[in-house]
């Protein structure tokens, strides 16, 4: 109003003067502000450069500050920075998670290129525990463990399981690294179940649930962090009874695009190359067995019987893997980009064993508005190969007698010799293709309320289409007079997902810190499998059902299943000043493969932990100590691990014909309605430290953990019209302990010495079983109360009777020793027990199958029963397939620009069953040839020290005990050098006439060495379920050397 009125009141004259005097006060400032401009540009400085780690690889995304303002930035994707600061005087700050932060004065430089070392202590690295929630590694209160890209850099992993084993305290890995479709399995902290299925961990892929990891490639993986105690776990309910693997794959960094090409070539040959029998081995043997002057073919002229073969030279190979990799990584503010290219083509070691993979991934991120964010991640894998068969060739290599040829006198290949197949021809000309697609999407939008509270919600759908084609020619069986057959298998697996939750984290007065969850989510998988039998074929290079001239109807089926669940989660946590820290989480799970009054189930869990290290007491102890906390935990989590429909007796169609047409039959499997969650309740206790500066790092963990309610598939009695049913069989106890030590020995300039060693004492016992009833999973395996999980039932070999007589015992059946024994085995003059003469009653051990008398040449078996009959009941306890102890050992050396990084790991305290060598030496057929090492040392007349018995017999006085002999049961101890790299980072110079900005190359190893006394091929493969440790034969390991190089442009 004021100024309105002076406008419309004053007289003109006075009005121009108040305006030509406003004027003449705009046009001073407009002076002054130029002036100060001019004085500030020639003030400031613009600072630019590039920011590096120790290899003088880019840094994306370090925090660069000017000291004592709010000025900052950070680098883009390819290190870069520009940053204007007010003076000479000014000092920059460069901090980056897992480095050293350095600071630097400007000074009169423009160009500022620094190079960060890694920090020794990883305290301040952020961990993330699930649902949008992630913590300092300082602030946990459980027992979690994380394995960095730069961790997998390190090494040279084609699969999941090459990346974490040896990494992770309490996981335990086994790889099957040979095969090369072959996978493996992972078990964090013992079995929690007796289930063959639902014993690995769960996978959460950036967010997302999944049952298995193999199609992510490990070069675009960020971070590992497994949950290993139930605190952490049970957020996940349901599905975390086994453990948690997070698995956080690369986002874009905002910046020019950086491309990342990466090739390596990989040679292999036999890692274990076993003593196979030679023509003369075999002879030698047959003369032997039957009791003739020599046990050369009846033709010794023949070309075709007169071979020396060993078959492991002309089924093996050098193996040839080549790795091609290319990401790009970028974006500009509000939108960046990963994608990432792998392509592998791996020819094992086995001859036509070959497999061939493509592994896409691409991450979008849009910040669309400073509140909202939206996230696509995309992921798709091809692999194609060809599997073989290890019972028809790789274990035949040793079936087949050496004399024989593998080719005809016309130079094609030989079939069936002496009722022999041709392992080579086998591998080669049978066919057993496998063709896997997966696709995986989702997207994730996050919206900040504000800025304490953040809403999350996310959409995937992930599907698998898999083929599997067999084909076997009429050639190959036996005489070549059968008929080709085959078979045809599609299976399709969809599942999609959605999650939606609210995350709070608040701080009040700079001390106490709140943080909460809140969310629900609901998923459905549906599982469809066609499977056709064929055989009859019009042509043999057609391997589709209509080359075939027959459908087997017996064989052809159709089978589908699918289960849904929903969830309701919580989390809640308080932070005292980093000193006092406690959360608990709740899980409400449902599914559908449980009944009406069980399908839903409660998961609770609670931790603690303390900051002793900042309590003024221990003010003593800052000369060595850095940080010390005492963590606590116990909760609970389940798993639903049993047929889709297990609470419910389905009825089959196609499975039963009346008069050539279908009918539906009741399923062998009995539903239970009663049926119940499997629960795991653990409790865990930690310590972690850190000393010296951060140069020593200390985490020990005791766990306990009790699985109730065991899913179990029974075997039912035939009388019922079942075959078996679900049921809650009782309860197992697992107890470990397990240590992780890290450090940095040496920290200089030029040279830089890191190491991680960990180690797990594991032991699991079965404390609980429905009705007090023990039963025998397999053939070895004794489940019972008071057992331990793995162990195996069986009859103890105590050698061979040396003659006739030495089958004698006292009365309480002690073996005894025969003195003064006649040249034909069937009388002794006497008798020593214990070294001592003995002149009491003399008694003779019988077979309890055949009601012979054992003689010279026999197994002796212990009589636990202490009868004088051998049988069922003296059977014992005799070794376990599950390690006591395992454990790894991780090495990273840098000098200069060369880096070195080391990994051992090994198992111990274990056994493994050669079944393999046990089937080789039963002596059942006339034409197998035993190992060698049962042919120089079995019984062959009286008087003979022997460790195998006499092979005419075969098994008529119970000498073999197929599967449950112990002289087959081996020590599967082993300690290995898992993996090697040595790499060389080019100068900068080299790298530009490349065009690159950064250039390594490199040399690497795997299973460059093993330690053990294992006699087969490798002691370390894959087991499920109960029936561990048996080796019925495997896909041999491999030794590979590779050459490798990386660009970054």
């Amino acid at each position: 109003m004021n100024k309105k009125f002076t406008r419309a009141f004053l007289p003109p004259e006075k009005a121009f003067a108040l305006n030509a005097g406003r004027l003449r006060i705009f046009l001073l400032m407009a002076v002054l502000q130029l002036l100060i401009t001019a004085v500030y540009a020639q003030s400031t400085i613009k600072v630019t450069g590039t920011v590096t780690d120790s290899k003088g690889e880019p840094l994306p995304g370090v925090s660069i500050k000017v000291k004592g303002t709010p000025a900052g930035t950070s680098t883009n994707a390819n290190g870069k920075y520009t940053i204007t600061v007010p003076d000479a005087k000014s000092v920059l700050t460069f901090t980056y998670v897992g480095f050293v932060t350095k600071e630097e004065s400007v000074g009169s430089r423009t160009v500022i290129n620094i190079k960060l070392s890694e920090n020794v202590s990883d305290l301040d690295e952020v961990v993330v525990t699930g649902y949008g929630s992630a913590v300092r590694k300082r602030d946990l209160t459980g027992a979690i463990a994380s394995v960095s890209s730069k961790d997998i850099q390190e090494r040279q992993p084609v699969t999941l399981y090459d990346a974490l084993q040896g990494q992770v305290a309490g996981a335990l890995v086994m790889n099957d690294n040979g095969d090369p479709t072959g996978e493996g399995t992972i078990q964090i902290r013992g079995a929690s179940t007796i289930n063959a299925s639902g014993t690995g961990p769960l996978y959460v892929i950036d967010g997302v649930i999944s049952d298995d990891a193999n199609f992510v490639n490990p070069a675009d993986i960020e971070s590992f962090e497994v949950l290993k105690d139930a605190s952490s776990a049970a957020i996940y309910g349901a599905r975390g009874a086994n453990g948690v693997i997070i698995i956080t794959t690369k986002r874009g960094q905002e910046g020019k695009p950086s491309i990342t090409v990466q090739y390596t070539h990989t040679l292999g040959e036999l890692a274990h190359k076993l003593p196979a029998v030679t023509a003369a081995d075999l002879r030698y043997y047959r003369a032997h067995r039957d009791n003739k002057t020599t046990g050369a073919v009846a033709d010794s002229v023949n070309h075709y019987m007169n071979q020396d073969n060993d078959f492991q030279d002309e089924m093996l190979r050098t193996a040839h893997k080549q790795v091609a990799s290319l990401t790009l990584r970028g974006g500009q503010k509000g939108l960046t980009y990963y994608s990432g290219v792998n392509y592998t083509d791996d020819r094992s070691i086995v001859i036509n064993s070959w497999a061939k993979m493509l592994q896409t991934k691409l991450n979008v991120d849009y910040q669309a508005s400073p509140k909202l964010k939206i996230s696509n991640n995309l992921a798709f894998a091809y692999q194609s190969g060809n599997d073989i068969p290890v019972g028809t060739s790789v274990n035949v290599l040793f079936d087949r007698n050496p004399w024989t040829s593998l080719y005809n006198p016309d130079g094609s290949m030989s079939s069936y010799v002496e009722s022999k197949r041709n392992p080579v021809a086998y591998a080669l000309y049978e066919i057993h293709k496998r063709n896997y697609l997966t696709a995986q999407y989702n997207i994730q939008l996050n919206y900040k309320i504000y800025k304490d509270l953040q809403f999350t919600t996310l959409f995937n759908a992930k599907a698998r289409n898999n083929q599997y084609t067999n084909f076997s020619p009429k050639w190959l069986t036996s005489k070549g007079e059968g008929n080709a057959s085959g078979t045809n298998e599609l299976s399709k697996d969809f599942n999609w997902e959605y999650q939606a939750f609210f995350n709070y984290n608040k701080t009040l007065a700079g001390s106490h810190n709140i943080t909460g969850m809140l969310g629900f989510s609901a998923d459905r998988r549906r599982y469809d499998d066609f499977y056709f039998a064929m055989s009859q074929y019009l042509n043999e290079t057609i391997y589709t059902s209509n080359a075939a001239g027959l459908l087997d109807l017996a064989k052809t089926t159709t089978f589908a299943t699918a289960n849904s669940d929903a969830s309701l989660f919580g989390r809640l946590g308080y932070n005292y000043k980093g000193r006092y820290l406690v959360e608990g989480t709740y899980r409400r799970d449902g599914s559908s493969r449980f009944g009406s009054n069980n399908k839903y189930g409660n998961f609770f869990s609670g931790s603690a932990a303390w900051r002793f290290s900042d309590e003024t007491f221990m003010k003593w102890s800052k000369s060595f100590l850095e940080d010390g906390k005492l963590r606590y935990s116990v909760g609970q989590t389940g798993n639903d691990a049993i047929n889709d429909y297990g609470s419910v007796s389905l009825i089959n169609f196609g499975d039963e014909f009346y008069n050539l047409v279908s009918m539906g039959a009741l399923s062998t499997t009995m539903g239970n309605t009663n049926i119940k969650w499997e629960s795991t309740t653990q409790q865990n206790l930690g310590l972690d430290l850190s000393l010296f500066k951060g140069k020593v790092s200390v985490s020990v963990d005791a766990y306990k953990k009790v699985t109730s309610n065991l899913l179990y598939d029974k075997k039912l009695p035939a009388e019922t019209g079942f075959v078996s049913t679900f049921i809650n069989l009782g309860t197992i106890t697992n107890k470990g302990l397990e240590i992780a030590i890290g450090g940095t020995p040496v920290s200089k300039k030029d040279f830089q010495w890191s190491t991680n060693v960990n180690a797990s004492f594991q032991q699991g016992k079965i404390t609980k079983l429905a009705d007090n009833s023990s039963f025998l999973s397999g053939d070895k395996w004794l489940i019972q109360e008071g057992g331990n999980i793995g162990d195996m039932y069986m009859f103890k070999n105590l050698g061979v009777y040396q003659y006739d007589v030495s089958n004698a015992y006292d009365e309480h059946w002690n073996l005894l020793t025969p003195v003064g024994v006649s040249s034909d085995g069937k009388a002794a003059e006497g008798y020593l027990l214990n070294g001592q003469p003995y002149t009491g009653v003399v008694q003779q051990m019988k077979d309890g199958s055949s009601g012979r008398v054992l003689t010279g040449g026999n197994t002796i078996w212990q009589d636990t029963d202490h009868n004088g009959v051998i049988d069922n009941n003296d059977k014992a306890i005799l070794g376990n397939g599950v390690p006591k102890y395992y454990f790894g050992f991780v090495n990273n050396f840098r000098y200069k620009q060369f880096s070195l990084n080391v990994i051992f790991n090994g198992s111990l305290g274990y056994q493994v069953y050669n079944k393999v060598a046990n089937g080789q030496n039963r002596n059942s057929s006339t034409y197998s040839p035993p190992t060698p090492d049962a042919i120089y040392n079995s019984w062959q007349k009286q008087g003979d020290i022997a460790k195998y018995p006499y092979f005419p017999n075969k098994d008529t006085y119970g000498d073999m005990r197929y599967g449950i002999n112990s002289l087959y049961l081996e020590d599967g101890d082993f300690i290995r050098l898992s993996s090697a790299k040595l790499t060389y980072t080019l100068d900068n110079k080299i790298a530009k006439r490349f065009k690159a900005k950064s250039a390594n190359v490199y040399v690497f190893g795997q299973n460059l060495a093993t330690w053990t006394n294992y006699s087969w091929f490798d002691p370390e493969f894959s087991s499920k379920g109960l029936n561990i440790g048996e080796d019925s034969g495997k896909y041999p390991k491999r030794r590979e050397i590779g050459l490798g190089v990386q660009l970054i442009f």
